[in-house]
């Protein structure tokens, strides 16, 4: 799916999904599984659903770097709670693995053997466990680098294999995408006593006018730019903050 919005936030959804947002409210969903059955091993993977092929952390460092929400627990031990970064496109999410290898002293001096110990988080005097084991084969595999090279003694050819060998052991699986229009509303129609019944929505090339009832049960599926206020015996819509007071809004003052 081409889908060009500028995502300005982020946040978990419903089975492991990643819903984007932009400014206006329209959403992206990224699915963990394409239907009910999938096999997980078919799924999605959390890197992708989150633009994110180091699978980083969401903390001081992918903010600075342009994350834009967070999805996904990653355990931990204690009462600390740890989530993925999720970040608008996966060429910034690529660009923010790339500085953090090389960003600092923390890893730039390491050998590639050195390296996975520590960006899987084992402790120095602790052994290697079987993801530190899996994943230098998987760079060896995907690289041919002498795993006793540093990182710093990579070339931008060379470091861009690197990149490509950890996205494709983090797991690099595409799955469903669901678009979620944010319509706009550009008019609204009343009773003689002022309470409104209708909405016209959509765009000044092409809208519609729905009821009342039905602009409820689009807001309530943010697919548009209202909020859905419940009263003890009545429920009505508000615009959202910044957007057009609805009594601009009325048949008697549109322009369309």
């Amino acid at each position: 799916m081409s889908i060009n919005n500028k995502w300005i936030k982020a946040e978990e959804g419903l089975d492991n999904s990643v819903i984007y947002i932009d400014e206006e409210g329209n959403k992206l969903i990224r699915h963990w599984k394409s239907f009910e059955d999938q096999p997980i091993s078919e799924a999605s993977t959390r890197s992708w659903r989150n633009n994110n092929p180091g699978n980083h952390i969401m903390g001081p460092f992918a903010r600075k770097n342009g994350a834009i929400g967070s999805a996904g627990k990653i355990p931990t031990k204690g009462n600390k709670e740890l989530k993925f970064a999720v970040f608008p496109d996966s060429t910034t999410g690529r660009k923010v693995q790339a500085l953090r290898l090389k960003e600092g002293d923390m890893y730039i001096d390491l050998t590639l053997n050195e390296f996975v110990r520590k960006y899987t988080g084992v402790k120095t005097r602790d052994p290697d466990t079987e993801e530190v084991i899996n994943y230098r084969k998987a760079i060896k595999f995907f690289t041919k680098f002498d795993m006793d090279r540093t990182i710093r003694s990579l070339n931008e050819e060379e470091y861009a294999l690197l990149l490509d060998a950890m996205k494709k052991h983090e797991g690099w699986r595409e799955g469903r995408e669901e678009y979620i229009e944010c319509k706009k509303i550009l008019g609204v129609d009343t009773k003689n006593n002022g309470s409104i019944t209708a909405f016209l929505v959509g765009t000044p090339e092409s809208h519609i006018w729905i009821s009342k009832n039905e602009a409820i049960a689009l807001a309530e599926r943010g697919a548009l730019q209202a909020i859905v206020i419940h009263c003890t015996n009545f429920t009505y819509l508000r615009p959202k903050h910044g957007k057009t007071p609805f009594r601009k809004l009325l048949r008697s003052t549109q322009t369309i």
